[in-house]
């Protein structure tokens, strides 16, 4: 009679799958232990009215602070789009004087998604592409030593790039 061998306990795994699962629930209790908890989705969203407090705290050393004008400040992205990662977006202002270039978005975790400083003398008009993280409202913005001038756009992002 021939003897068949018996197949040792979890011969269909990966050999190191036991150990990676040791590690993580290992690293999970040492962190909690730390007090460091998961984050939700809901935990790395900005919160209501972020982009509102950014604008204030952008316009608040000017003499007119925060202004909606979209008839001097122009904004140009594309309304529908495809891959959040890499969104063109175009600032262009008719104000003399312009020190401070910067984009908003809503629904991004921190709202100042692109912010430059330009020198005397150069045009105001940016062309940059930022991430989004959904669909939601992008903001451009222009300091100048009178106040922060601004307008908005909504932008339907089909598939997020802040993860």
């Amino acid at each position: 009679m021939t003897q068949v061998p018996e197949t040792p306990r979890g011969a269909g795994r990966r050999p190191d799958q036991g150990r990676r699962r040791l590690a993580q629930r290992t690293a999970g209790l040492v962190l909690m232990g730390c007090g460091v908890q998961r984050l939700a989705r809901a935990d790395i969203l900005p919160p209501v009215g972020a982009v509102n407090a950014a604008l204030a705290a952008l316009g608040a050393g000017t003499e007119a602070g925060a202004i909606e004008a979209p008839e001097r400040v122009q904004l140009t992205l594309p309304q529908r789009i495809e891959n959040g990662a890499v969104v063109p977006v175009t600032v262009e202002a008719r104000l003399p004087d312009v020190r401070n270039v910067y984009v908003l978005a809503d629904m991004n975790p921190t709202p100042v998604a692109a912010a430059f400083r330009l020198g005397a003398g150069l045009a105001p008009r940016l062309s940059v592409r930022v991430k989004l993280a959904g669909s939601g409202r992008v903001y451009g913005a222009v300091r100048t030593a009178d106040g922060l001038y601004w307008t908005g756009a909504d932008a339907t992002v089909t598939v997020g790039g802040c993860r």
